[in-house]
């Protein structure tokens, strides 16, 4: 199911990716004279949510992607990959880098907030799954703003599902 997005007046967003939800959001600015998307209201998978909110969180799928693009490496000044020990005994990792690089299959399940922060993925019976969390730059707290890599250090953990 996709990502349910309107204004609270029932206009559906027409667009399920990054840059035609920018495109929408930014057509309501200019029929409705804002300034800004934070003045933009909307339900977002039944939940009141901002035009800048929205634009945040696609930001942060955007750089979560990146870190799983990376895969089996961290990419530098975005994140960590970390594996478990169950991933790690794994016969085959590679192909488990892979598909979590190649994973698509974003919907409100899986993905209610839109950061693309987390999925599983199966190969031959095994299950895996893969998170990201957000941590600011001196690894002792969360971020308070996953959207801004200059702010933010991801770490990207790949584990078995009996694992969790």
């Amino acid at each position: 199911m996709p990502h349910p997005i309107e204004t609270l007046d029932g206009q559906r967003c027409p667009a399920q990716e990054p840059a035609g939800i920018r495109l929408w959001l930014s057509s309501l600015m200019q029929a409705q004279h804002l300034a800004s998307a934070d003045a933009i209201l909307l339900q977002v998978n039944r939940l009141p949510q901002t035009g800048a909110w929205l634009l945040n969180q696609l930001r942060t799928a955007e750089l979560n992607d990146q870190l799983r693009a990376g895969l089996p490496f961290s990419t530098p000044g975005l994140g960590q990959v970390c594996c478990t020990p169950g991933f790690n005994a794994l016969a085959d990792p590679d192909r488990f880098f892979t598909a979590v690089r190649d994973f698509s299959v974003f919907q409100i399940g899986n993905d209610p907030y839109l950061e693309h922060d987390f999925g599983q993925v199966e190969i031959d019976g095994d299950t895996v799954f893969w998170k990201i969390d957000y941590y600011a730059l001196d690894g002792e707290q969360g971020s308070a703003a996953p959207w801004d890599a200059t702010q933010t250090r991801r770490v990207l953990t790949l584990m078995l599902a009996e694992e969790y």
